[in-house]
């Protein structure tokens, strides 16, 4: 087959905000190529609605997000972590800013801020109302194209190594055409696996592309049964389009079921404002009691100003925000888990790095605090980026480990097999018998998630074998984890057990089966 060969020296996997954010850094000091497999900027920071959290403003401060980040987090978080992160923020407003990213304004010139669930005060900086991801790629992908090389529709299949060292990657292109890229750093900003669930916020690409490579490459990875559902998807007659953010609610929002009745008196100090996974599960015991569920509008002036997004999804499909009731239903939203790193994108695999929702930081703990994860994905960027020094050696074909391209015999089932599943038997609420049986299911295709990518698949198949892996990784850990915290809630364990606190659930080495560790958060620096 042949081989068309590239060299650099970094190759970045993946063109949302931290690929892109980290793209335009290091360009200043090396040669950058990034690899897409589609447009340029398709993914899910484009659709991101709420904003960017960040405590620079008069009044706030970093305790006060850190605090709110561990309370949301079940305090299940990498305090390390936040705290490095967290403390990128002046750095990363200021480098948006410079980038010209229309943050919205006041009247009085000082830049608007809104409220999400489980934050202590008004931090979210927003662009365009709840079009910010739109405003802030638009800004990105125009720096970009002048400082970087951009392959677009051309999918990663795997990592290739030397030994246990990283020194490029490999895919195919949509004509089907071989690629292999050498560089001596290789940094996977592929984004997450909405994509596994029927109902999502994320774009199509969400299909956990990222772990999956990890995974093959026998790279560390963590916390995968820590899958956040966001309340409030907008409900059609058809398929389910549009986020409706978190921001409405800070706004004044309130759930309410057909009686009007609010859903989240009682549940939570915090009522319409509680943290993402008790919001949720709230709006889930709803929908199984029967009841419709709905996000009343009333409180909030000039709705349509505010959220021209949300607007005109609801216009697309047919709902007036003029009554004031948008229904909504919840819907898999982001992956606290992923390929385990510290706050530089470090992994276990010298050469290879990983940021944004690919990466497990442990920054967001078992539940993510909203609006958290464009901040950390510009704030690893920028840490990576500075961490990072031009490599002094060039990495070839010539050090290359050659694995001969398996043949696989296996009917896979189609991305829509795999979203009903992971439904029904891997949803919000989980217990042991249901997860048994999608373990048992997706133990049928355990030939081609341990082995490496092969080229004798089409680019859909690839994909799915990647949703396979990360489906995998997923219902084992989520049976392995017997108790309910943050994100992850089972119905026969309903309870946070003391025992699990210091607790992770590890993959490494291409090993089929999980080990149970406690928490390691010390990585060995390996940029030399």
């Amino acid at each position: 087959m042949d081989r068309i060969i590239s060299k650099t020296d970094a190759v970045i996997v993946g063109s949302g905000l931290a690929g892109l954010m980290a793209a335009l850094q290091l360009s200043k000091k090396m040669n950058v190529i990034v690899v897409t497999k589609t447009s340029l900027g398709a993914g899910n920071s484009e659709k991101a609605q709420g904003g960017i959290a960040a405590a620079v403003s008069k009044g706030d401060n970093f305790f006060l997000h850190m605090k709110d980040t561990l309370n949301a987090g079940s305090k299940f978080n990498n305090q390390h972590s936040v705290k490095a992160l967290l403390e990128q923020s002046p750095l990363v407003m200021n480098e948006l800013i410079r980038l010209n990213v229309p943050f919205d304004k006041a009247e009085n010139g000082e830049f608007h801020r809104t409220r999400e669930g489980a934050h202590s005060l008004r931090r979210i900086f927003h662009a365009g109302g709840d079009a910010t991801g739109s405003n802030i790629m638009k800004h990105l992908k125009e720096a970009v194209k002048h400082q970087v090389k951009i392959k677009e529709h051309l999918l990663i299949h795997d990592v290739i190594l030397q030994g246990s060292k990283s020194i490029g990657v490999v895919g195919k292109d949509k004509e089907g055409k071989v690629h292999e890229i050498y560089a001596p750093l290789t940094i996977l900003a592929a984004g997450g696996c909405g994509e596994l669930y029927s109902v999502t916020s994320n774009s199509k690409e969400s299909t956990g592309d990222g772990v999956a490579i990890a995974f093959r490459a026998g790279a560390r990875i963590i916390d995968m049964e820590f899958i956040q559902f966001h309340p409030t998807m907008l409900l059609t007659t058809g398929e389910t389009p549009c986020l409706v953010s978190e921001a409405v609610r800070g706004e004044g929002g309130i759930l309410v079921n057909q009686e009007h009745e609010p859903i989240m008196e009682g549940i939570h100090p915090q009522k319409d404002l509680a943290p993402r996974s008790v919001v949720a599960k709230a709006v889930h015991d709803e929908w199984q009691k029967g009841n419709k569920v709905f996000l009343s509008i009333n409180r909030i002036p000039h709705f349509t100003k505010r959220f021209p997004t949300i607007a005109a999804a609801c216009k697309k499909n047919s709902i007036n925000p003029a009554e004031g009731m948008l229904p909504v239903r919840p819907g898999a939203h982001f992956m606290m888990g992923g390929v385990a790193v510290n706050e530089y994108g470090e992994t276990t695999i010298p050469g290879l790095f990983a940021i944004g929702e690919t990466a497990c930081t442990g920054m967001h703990g078992a539940n993510r605090l909203a609006s958290n994860s464009l901040l950390e994905g510009a704030a690893m960027a920028l840490l990576l980026a500075d961490k990072l020094s031009r490599p002094s050696f060039n990495a070839s074909e010539n050090q290359a480990e050659r694995l001969d391209d398996i043949e696989v015999e296996v009917n896979l089932p189609s991305r829509i097999e795999i979203q009903q599943m992971m439904d029904q038997y891997c949803g919000i609420i989980k217990n042991k018998e249901e997860l048994t049986k999608l373990k048992d299911w997706l133990a049928d295709y355990f030939d081609v998630i341990r082995a490496p990518a092969s080229h004798s698949f089409s680019a859909e198949g690839t994909i799915i074998i990647n949703m396979l892996t990360a489906a995998w990784m997923i219902t084992n850990a989520c049976l392995l984890r017997t108790e309910s915290r943050g994100a992850h809630l089972r119905e026969d364990f309903h309870k946070e057990d003391d025992s699990w606190s210091s607790r992770e659930i590890v993959w490494q080495g291409r090993q089929m089966k999980p080990i149970v560790k406690e928490k390691e958060y010390s990585y060995e620096s390996i940029t030399g």
